[in-house]
């Protein structure tokens, strides 16, 4: 799997990104990162019902939405900011990712400070950003 890190300068990244609403289209992808849903699900979700959003998730007529992988996520949170995407202060977002050594438990980062941590996949304890 690729990840998600750019050699590019944070001042060239302003440019590499379209608004489409809903979600931001990165002209030069990051990564495996071509499209990150702008917004979020309005609700605090377990990690199942992550997974379900984004299998139902349909924007810009795009239906092959997913839930990110930790190292997609930290690539978001990095550049959330200049590419518009909402923060909101306390929302922590599920990661594809399992926690090392408990397969019961899932990764995820909180946008407010770029946190990592996990917790089980049956709380409902996370916020979900899909991207594809």
């Amino acid at each position: 799997m690729t990840m998600c890190k750019s050699n590019v300068k944070t001042s060239e990244l302003a440019s590499n990104f379209i608004d489409r609403g809903d979600y931001i289209e990165l002209v030069r992808p990051i990564g495996t990162i071509r499209m990150i849903q702008k917004g979020m699900a309005q609700n605090a979700m377990n990690w199942h019902e992550a997974m379900d959003y984004a299998k139902n998730l349909n924007l810009g007529g795009f239906t092959d939405w997913h839930v990110p992988t930790i190292e997609e996520l930290k690539a978001i949170y990095k550049i959330q900011k200049i590419c518009g995407i909402d923060k909101s202060d306390d929302a922590w977002f599920w990661s594809l990712s399992p926690s090392k050594g408990d397969p019961e438990s899932a990764s995820f980062i909180g946008f407010f400070k770029g946190k990592n941590s996990h917790g089980s996949k049956n709380e409902n304890c996370g916020c979900v950003r899909c991207c594809r």
